[in-house]
């Protein structure tokens, strides 16, 4: 009877020792706001010296890892994931039986991940045959390529001017922008056009 008494306390010592060196104790989540696609690093911390234990790590988006922690030289440990759509996930460290790995102690640790959308693409530049030609009142007028300002015929009070061409040349894909209270005028058969009052 006597034996079973020393052998109580140490036993309880050796559990308490072993649950001590084996808690979760932390979770960070870097970036905390990441974009779809990009890498996200958990970084798991755990209590004690001597490690030796199973966890299961959630990401939140239905994948699971089952870890066994047995080298304190991985600590913290790091595991990697991306996420393939927006929105909240929430992350979550277990303490759970891994293989022949008996469960890490402590609390579940939580995080939530807000993951977002990617920019939209940049919106491609209008070639500069597809943009309207502007003319602007002071800037002095410009004619499309292939038309030639008719010098007689600007106007630098209104700002009007002509622009002449081959009778028969085809008119720029673009209608030319007239400033002020000017308005656009074409004629393919007097191979003109231009802005006037």
């Amino acid at each position: 009877m006597k034996k079973h008494l020393f052998v109580l306390p140490l036993v309880l010592s050796l559990a308490v020792t072993g649950l001590a060196a084996q808690t979760l104790s932390g979770l960070k989540i870097d970036p905390p706001q990441p974009m779809v696609g990009q890498s996200v690093t958990a970084s798991i911390s755990m209590s004690g010296d001597s490690p030796n234990c199973g966890l299961h790590f959630y990401w939140g988006d239905g994948t699971k890892l089952e870890v066994k922690v047995n080298d304190k030289t991985v600590l913290p440990l790091k595991l990697t994931h991306t996420y393939a759509a927006p929105g909240n996930f929430r992350t979550m460290v277990e303490g759970k039986r891994a293989g022949s790995s008996l469960k890490c102690m402590g609390a579940n640790v939580v995080q939530t991940v807000t993951v977002v959308a990617p920019p939209p693409p940049p919106v491609p530049v209008a070639s500069a045959a597809a943009a309207p030609v502007a003319s602007a009142k002071g800037a002095g007028p410009s004619c499309p390529a292939n038309w030639t300002l008719s010098a007689k015929s600007v106007n630098k009070k209104t700002g009007a001017y002509t622009c002449t061409a081959k009778a028969g040349t085809a008119l720029p894909a673009a209608r030319t922008v007239c400033p002020g209270d000017l308005g656009y005028f074409e004629n393919v058969k007097k191979g003109q056009m231009g802005c006037r009052p």
